[in-house]
């Protein structure tokens, strides 16, 4: 892997890891580079992959209504397909390269096997990644309850329970 410990160490993901742990990364992750524009993930589409950026910008996005809804833009130090760690499924968005993008990438397979045969460095990872799913989560909350009870979605929400068009 030609990732080396000086990158891995300013990311938040690992920092409190030593020199050692980059050789797991050898073991559990796989590095990938693509090209800008290339499709990562597909909405509804089958996932059991977390990706690890390292160089390079992605757009995590949603159709609606054949629009494109962007939801975030993601650069080097972040990640995205975390919950497929966990519990693996259907893509709930797609997500696009802006640019050549550079990832660590490990499968659920490969996480579970981290989990049972590197048990003390799985936890510290997992708990670093749950304390940003949490962040993730309060902000997508605070953002729903934001437009939950804008005025004028109120209205229309009394409207639909009146059996009134919105």
């Amino acid at each position: 892997m030609a990732i080396t410990f000086s990158e891995i160490s300013r990311m938040t993901l690992f920092r409190g890891f030593d020199a050692s742990f980059i050789q797991l990364l050898d073991l559990f992750f796989q590095e990938n580079n693509y090209k800008a524009d290339t499709h990562l993930v597909d909405a509804g589409s089958l996932q059991n992959t977390f990706y690890l950026i390292f160089a390079g910008e992605v757009e995590v996005y949603h159709m609606v209504d054949g629009n494109r809804v962007v939801l975030s833009t993601l650069s080097a130090g972040q990640f995205f397909g975390e919950m497929n760690l966990f519990d693996p499924g259907l893509a709930t968005a797609s997500v696009v390269s802006l640019t050549p993008v550079r990832t660590l990438e490990i499968s659920n397979d490969k996480f579970s096997y981290f989990i049972q045969h590197k048990p003390e460095l799985a936890a510290d990872f997992t708990f670093q990644l749950a304390e940003t799913i949490v962040k993730r989560f309060r902000n997508t909350s605070e953002t729903f309850l934001e437009e939950l009870t804008k005025p004028e979605n109120i209205e229309a929400a009394q409207q639909v329970d009146r059996g009134m068009p919105a």
